[in-house]
């Protein structure tokens, strides 16, 4: 028996209007997967001739990953349309030189169908021109009295057709805006099947929890360690994690602020950056004498640009004077309002370094950080 040709038709070219987003809800990503990479890694993708992604061309740098991935496929792109109906017809179109026997055609926004369900929707195109899988809504809807516990039908996409038939719709139909393939074929040639409740789709910015659910959180640690020299010369003027204190200052290119310093490295490091000394050079006359606080947001920045937040972050100070848990308050304070993040999270403590070497001679502070940061908003 001659093998099918099929091909798979991925609708991304919605702007989610409802998500309230500038990036199509399909393009946003959760641990550098998007919607449609989700959904592909769930399915045998070895059973598509062919993979066409429906999108307006300035979205389709955001799967262009895939033809690498996925190289023994054909993959096609087709515009978006200013409609879902235009949006296939276009796919359709595009196809037709290709000839598949069999199409599926699916949301963009549902990521969660499964590989069976689509062996379900190919296996029930060998005898018929359509497989349509919906599901029954758990709550009735009141038509009219007579119809009070009428149950209704959800239709779910991938829909499978028969090439031919769903083209022929296509450029038969009288519609011009219409919300679901199958709504263009006539109902002698509809085969409903058996869908997924997990089948979701995504249409609201809370939907991506579900999405959430099934992607593990990326969990990342970093190291900072910053040790400054003690202008015995001065009487006041130190400063430590942005909390000014009525001790001797320490000699630095900028305040000095040896635990706002080792703070910036440690979350450099858990985004595998280079250090501080390598944005911030010592060499620079813009940092002289600069306040610490602009590098803490820049490396907070950094973290928002990444989607990363803190989970936690653990300062702890060696050196012989000052008594460091007389501030620890204020500067868990200044840092939660610094790093926009809750107190609860963080540590800040200190140890003396024995009366031994530098420091010991109370010649010098040490701070070392470490921080935890996850892709999962946590507040």
């Amino acid at each position: 028996m001659k093998k099918s040709k099929n091909a798979l038709v991925i609708l991304a070219g919605g702007y989610g209007k409802r998500f309230n987003n500038k990036l199509p809800k399909q393009f946003n990503e959760i641990n550098g997967e998007n919607l449609i990479d989700f959904f592909l890694n769930r399915i045998d993708t070895n059973i598509f001739d062919i993979i066409l992604i429906v999108t307006k061309k300035s979205f389709q740098k955001h799967t262009k990953h895939l033809k690498t991935k996925y190289p023994v496929i054909k993959f096609m792109y087709a515009e978006a349309g200013n409609n879902r109906q235009l949006s296939s017809f276009n796919a359709l179109k595009k196809l037709d030189t290709h000839k598949p026997d069999n199409v599926l055609i699916h949301d963009a926004a549902r990521p969660f169908c499964s590989n069976s369900l689509v062996i379900k929707i190919i296996r029930n195109l060998n005898n018929n021109e359509s497989a349509i899988p919906y599901i029954l809504s758990a709550d009735k809807k009141v038509l009219s009295k007579k119809e009070f516990n009428k149950t209704i039908k959800l239709i779910q996409t991938p829909q499978g057709f028969k090439f031919n038939t769903i083209y022929r719709a296509h450029l038969n139909t009288k519609e011009i805006d219409a919300k679901d393939d199958s709504g263009l074929i006539p109902f002698d040639k509809l085969k409903l099947i058996k869908g997924e409740r997990l089948n979701l789709k995504i249409t609201y910015p809370e939907d991506l929890n579900y999405f959430k659910l099934f992607v593990k959180p990326i969990h990342k640690s970093g190291i900072g360690y910053d040790i400054h020299q003690i202008d015995t010369k001065s009487k006041k003027g130190l400063k430590l994690c942005g909390v000014k204190i009525n001790f001797k200052k320490l000699i630095g290119h900028s305040d000095a602020d040896v635990g706002l310093h080792a703070i910036c490295d440690s979350i450099f490091g858990a985004l595998s950056m280079k250090d501080i000394g390598y944005y911030f050079s010592n060499k620079d006359p813009r940092w002289k004498n600069k306040n610490s606080e602009f590098f803490l947001k820049f490396a907070r920045d950094k973290l928002k640009e990444n989607n990363f937040y803190i989970a936690n972050l653990d300062v702890n100070f060696i050196c012989e004077k000052p008594n460091i848990n007389k501030y620890r308050k204020k500067m868990i304070s200044k840092l939660s309002l610094l790093l926009k993040i809750p107190e609860k999270i963080i540590s800040i403590k200190a140890t003396s370094n024995e009366k031994i070497g530098f420091i010991g001679d109370g010649l010098g502070i040490a701070a070392e950080s470490i921080i935890q940061i996850t892709n999962d908003k946590l507040y």
